[in-house]
């Protein structure tokens, strides 16, 4: 799993929502097996707030995601 300083996916609490971040534009945000594993330990996390109501993934750059 990947360390906080070395994830390329950012968490932030913002009210009732819950902000996903993929900021990886070097690799066009493209996810490797484990970001997979951080993105889902990132959401487990915010399952665990009740009171966030809406998740957003999101990313930095000019892709999504490759």
């Amino acid at each position: 799993m990947a360390s906080p300083e070395d994830s390329v996916i950012s968490l932030e609490y913002r009210g009732r929502v819950a902000l996903l971040t993929i900021d990886n534009d070097r690799k066009l945000n493209a996810l490797a097996q484990p970001q997979y594993y951080d993105l889902a330990q990132k959401l487990r996390e915010i399952a665990l707030h009740d009171e966030v109501f809406v998740t957003v993934l999101t990313a930095k750059g000019r892709y999504f995601s490759a």
